[in-house]
């Protein structure tokens, strides 16, 4: 018995670090946008799904309206034909220290920074991007798509039938 206790109390911590590492496997939503985040090798990757807008507006582009919006803001300039659904916005994730932590492309401001991932004690995912440092860096939340708030729904018909509201 006290080697069964032993071995539990050995093991547990690498079980738990093993449920924490796949807890921000999903899609996750903002305002704008869902995306997947996968687990693949031991690095995770982060792909865009759905945007609440997937095509160009009329005030933004008149040349363009209706079509897919595309990574225009990408600093090198052959990718910004790029669509932005489907696009891989993480490079060289992997756990460390008990967090998720690599490199995160935002294609809005067409640039890349350093990033950490958790889960809040709410069920969010929590994604802070630096330059540098933590500190000097701006945190972004995102909901499970489970929650189907009426923006979730509105992309989820993009995903066709990936996925239901309760």
């Amino acid at each position: 018995m006290t080697r069964c206790l032993l071995w539990v109390m050995i093991m547990m911590p690498g079980l738990l670090m093993a449920n924490d590492r796949e807890l921000v496997v999903g899609h996750w939503a903002s305002e704008g946008s869902i995306f997947e985040i996968t687990l693949s090798d031991g690095t995770l990757r982060g792909q865009v799904r759905a945007l609440f807008n997937p095509n160009y507006l009329s005030e933004e582009d008149a040349d363009r309206v209706g079509q897919p919006r595309t990574d225009d803001n990408n600093p090198d300039s052959e990718l910004r034909d790029r669509p932005i659904i489907g696009l891989a916005m993480f490079s060289e994730y992997q756990f460390e220290d008990g967090q998720w932590q690599g490199k995160i492309y935002d294609p809005e401001s067409g640039n890349t920074y350093q990033s950490r991932m958790k889960i809040t004690g709410k069920g969010d995912l929590e994604i802070r991007g630096y330059i540098g440092i933590p500190m000097l860096g701006r945190t972004a939340k995102f909901a499970p798509v489970q929650r189907c708030t009426a923006e979730i729904q509105n992309m989820i018909l993009q995903l066709e039938g990936q996925f239901t509201c309760p």
